[in-house]
């Protein structure tokens, strides 16, 4: 959602609503589904929330900039967008959403499914497995292509296995999440010293043999920073997710394209998206009238697109049932 956000440039509906972030991410969203036809979807996101890494490390993530406000708006509408598309969303407090797509892919992994995560986050590559890809979006111009890594493919280009890319990033750190790291020590360094060591401790125990000799003394100063680094850089597969992933079954693309998706898309104003809706055979309302009313579930300031509308019957329908 981030990176469609700055993928495009600023767009709003005739309401004012900012729908950049909600549009860049449905068209990389759809293009993978093209890809890769799954079976099963979720979109994991974070909440606004401490996590068990905030408990480790008060200053983790302390660096970052707060959410524009111009996205803040389209996170709960881009779920509700998903919802009626039948597309499960999952939230999970005291953890991340990595932690989220961690959990369920090695949950379907064990069940012997093949697995794609899709994500902006290199720090993702840690997943990746003979059976697990992990494929990078990138927008660019309003395209999007991606960068696919299994495990084979991390190590070709870091060098390291993705389990030792979790090591790798305790030694370099991390400056958008504020990982600390080893001071003094970066990307290339930490690649070399885990490639050749493969673990932090091993590295640890062998620090006199670390070339150049100061790289090994700040490995031995600060190996308690590295160990904390360590934790707040691995992800958790074993999150306590809530849903199971077979809840989450996706028939076909057709599926995305239906009334109430029709709704939102018309609300929207995503002029491109409706054109498929005749295509995946859905019955496209020719007359909706709307009301835009303030909804809790929004950020403050935010008028929700989502309301109430009448369909060509003439019946007054409620769109959100209140939980979404």
């Amino acid at each position: 959602v981030n990176r469609a956000f700055y993928g495009l440039p600023p767009l709003t509906n005739s309401e004012g609503l900012h729908t950049n972030a909600i549009l860049g991410f449905l068209n990389i969203f759809l293009k993978a589904y093209d890809t890769f036809r799954p079976d099963y979807v979720i979109v994991a996101f974070d909440v606004k929330a401490k996590t068990f890494r905030h408990e480790l490390f008060d200053g983790y993530k302390g660096t970052r900039k707060p959410m524009p406000d111009e996205l803040h708006e389209q996170v709960p509408v881009l779920q509700d967008v998903l919802h009626s598309m039948g597309v499960k969303t999952a939230v999970l407090p005291g953890f991340e959403a990595d932690d989220i797509i961690g959990t369920y892919a090695r949950n379907a992994g064990e069940d012997g499914l093949g697995v794609v995560i899709l994500s902006g986050d290199r720090d993702l590559l840690q997943l990746a497995a003979e059976d697990t890809l992990v494929a990078i979006p990138k927008t660019k111009a309003g395209g999007t292509e991606t960068e696919n890594y299994y495990a084979a493919d991390v190590r070709e280009k870091y060098g390291v296995t993705p389990s030792e890319f979790i090591d790798m990033k305790a030694l370099m750190g991390d400056q958008s999440d504020n990982i600390p790291g080893i001071p003094g020590i970066g990307e290339k360094t930490a690649g070399k010293i885990i490639a050749q060591f493969h673990s932090l401790e091993n590295a640890y125990e062998h620090a006199d043999e670390i070339k150049p000799a100061r790289m090994g003394e700040k490995l031995k100063e600060n190996i308690e920073l590295g160990r904390l680094s360590r934790v707040l850089a691995e992800i958790n597969t074993k999150a306590p997710v809530e849903m199971d992933y077979k809840e989450a079954a996706v028939k076909d693309e057709a599926s995305f394209f239906n009334d109430d998706s029709y709704i939102f898309f018309k609300k929207l104003e995503f002029n491109r998206l409706l054109e498929r809706f005749n295509a995946a055979g859905a019955a496209a309302k020719a007359e909706i009238e709307y009301t835009t009313e303030k909804n809790s579930a929004f950020p403050e300031n935010c008028q929700s697109p989502v309301g109430r509308f009448i369909d060509p019957s003439g019946k007054l329908t409620a769109l959100d049932d209140g939980e979404n």
